[in-house]
């Protein structure tokens, strides 16, 4: 049983480092479809679900930044009332911070279930006082970076320089806007993985691990192990 958090840098194989982790761990990768599915276990709608991740912040221009506007993310319609005065269709819509309570309240519920790997979103902060959770940042060299970049999206090395340097921004300040972290902070995590150096196959083993010298899930009732 584990749940693993995973910080990564664009280009440094996380990717394939996840897969390997849930394929030989028996771990579950929280995406969209899981926080559909653990929203309807704790009770919140499926049709407020946005997965607000890093992925898909945009840094905020110079006047969001001053006057601390959140911008809209998603709009959608549900309906509200009751059968005694009847329901009405209203729409909603949901800004940044919502978007992240949501995910807030998925990641925690998730983490419940156990056997989950989170790859972004927050995870070394929001479940950074459990300690039976395995947080993990995956590096890489600028330069493996750019390799990868360059053979797995068929980039030049002049794009794949601008998208990390653009994903790099975008990861910093979405975990400092919206969680108060800096992610380049090693005290966040258990493990900085430098996947130039061991490759994913060291990466691995030392992953797998860790994980064994985490204490035991406590059982409602029993004292942590």
């Amino acid at each position: 049983m584990a749940v693993i958090t995973m910080s990564r840098q664009i280009g440094s194989g996380s990717d394939e480092l996840a897969q390997r982790l849930c394929d030989d761990l028996g771990l579950i990768a929280f995406d969209k479809r899981l926080m559909a599915r653990v929203a309807s276990e704790v009770g919140i709608s499926t049709s407020e679900i946005v997965d607000y991740s890093e992925i898909e912040y945009e840094r905020r221009g110079f006047f969001d930044q001053l006057f601390r506007r959140s911008r809209p993310v998603a709009e959608f319609s549900m309906w509200v009332g009751s059968p005694s005065v009847g329901y009405e269709r209203r729409a909603r819509i949901l800004d940044e911070h919502g978007a992240i309570d949501l995910i807030r309240a998925t990641v925690t519920a998730a983490y419940e279930r156990d056997n989950i790997l989170i790859i972004g979103r927050g995870g070394q902060a929001i479940l950074e006082s459990k300690p039976d959770v395995l947080h993990v940042r995956i590096v890489a060299t600028y330069e493996d970076r750019v390799a990868r970049l360059q053979a797995q999206q068929n980039m030049t090395p002049g794009q794949a320089r601008r998208y990390i340097q653009e994903s790099d921004e975008a990861k910093d300040e979405y975990l400092r806007v919206f969680f108060h972290v800096d992610p380049n902070d090693a005290s966040l995590y258990h493990l900085v993985v430098n996947t130039s150096k061991l490759g994913l196959d060291g990466a691995f083993t030392l992953i797998e691990n860790a994980l064994a010298s985490l204490p035991a899930r406590s059982t409602a009732g029993e004292p942590p192990a």
